[in-house]
C-alpha cells in the first residue's frame, strides 16, 4: 500500500511538471488561441525611449490606448483622437492604425497560423512573478528578424513580454483579463 502511495504521488508530480516541459511551439500555440477567447483585457507598455503607453481592449475591435501626449479610441476602422485640454476628434489614420494595433495585440494573427512558419522559439524555463509560476519562451521572428521574450500563466495567457525592435524595446505588462472594461466611442 504504501509503495502505491509513493508512486502516485510521483506521477502526480511529473504530471503536474509536464505543463512546463510542453513543446514551446504547442505552448505558444495554446497561450494564442487562450488569447483570442479573450473578452477585455488591459496591456501597460513602456519603451527604452521613454514612452509609456496603457492599451485597453474590448472584443471585437475597440482599443483606448491613453499617453502623455495623446488618447486615441479605435473602434473598427473608425479613430478618435484627443490631445490634453482638448476634444475629440475624427481621424482617418482608423484602418492602418486599427492594423497596426490588431497585429500586436493579437499576437502575429489568428491562432490556426503556423507559428513554426512564423519564429524559431525556445523555451527559457519557469520564473515566479507575483507569486505565480510562468513560462518563458524566446521567440525570433523569421521574417522581420526581431526577438520577443514571453512568460505566460497557467491559464495559458502572457503575463509579460519584451519585444527588442530594431529601434527600441517594448515591455508590456498583461492585466485585467475578461474585466468589465468598456472601451466607447467619444
Amino acid at each position: 500500500m504504501r509503495t502505491f502511495l509513493v508512486l502516485s504521488l510521483a506521477i502526480a508530480l511529473c504530471a503536474q511538471g509536464r505543463a512546463y516541459a510542453q513543446d514551446p511551439y504547442a505552448a505558444i500555440t495554446d497561450m494564442r488561441s487562450a488569447f483570442s477567447q479573450i473578452h477585455a483585457a488591459t496591456a501597460i507598455e513602456s519603451s527604452s525611449s521613454g514612452n509609456f503607453a496603457t492599451v485597453a481592449y474590448a472584443s471585437p475591435n475597440r482599443y483606448r490606448i491613453t499617453t502623455a501626449r495623446s488618447e486615441i479610441v479605435l473602434s473598427g476602422n473608425v479613430e478618435y483622437t484627443k490631445r490634453p485640454g482638448g476634444s475629440w476628434t475624427s481621424s482617418a489614420n482608423g484602418p492602418e492604425h486599427q492594423a497596426m494595433v490588431e497585429s500586436v495585440w493579437q499576437l502575429a494573427g489568428p491562432p490556426e497560423i503556423d507559428v513554426r512558419k512564423l519564429y524559431t522559439i525556445t523555451a527559457l524555463g519557469t520564473k515566479t512573478v507575483g507569486g505565480a509560476t510562468l513560462r518563458g519562451y524566446r521567440l525570433h521572428d523569421k521574417a522581420i528578424g526581431y526577438d520577443e521574450t514571453i512568460w505566460i500563466g497557467r491559464d495559458n495567457l502572457p503575463v509579460v513580454a519584451r519585444i527588442a525592435l530594431p529601434t527600441e524595446t517594448l515591455d508590456i505588462h498583461y492585466t485585467d483579463y475578461n474585466d468589465s472594461s468598456l472601451v466607447a466611442t467619444p
